[in-house]
């Protein structure tokens, strides 16, 4: 019996780069997550300064977060 690499040798290299496409888009998804996540902390951090929040309001941007 014969390995399935040997009798498809070329369907395998394209199941292989296809498959290392997938996880190089997932990769570049997840960091740019990761950035706006991070932008978006920093402007919340930003836009809070110089201003007095109440009690109530600080926790409702707590969850809102």
């Amino acid at each position: 019996m014969k390995h399935a690499s040997e009798m498809f040798p070329e369907a395998l290299k394209q199941l292989i780069e296809i498959g290392d496409k997938g996880m190089k888009q997932r990769e570049q998804r997840e960091r740019a997550k990761q950035a706006s996540k991070a932008s978006f902390t920093r402007a919340c951090k930003h836009g809070a300064r110089g201003q007095s929040f109440t009690e109530k309001e600080k926790i409702q941007l707590t969850f809102n977060l």
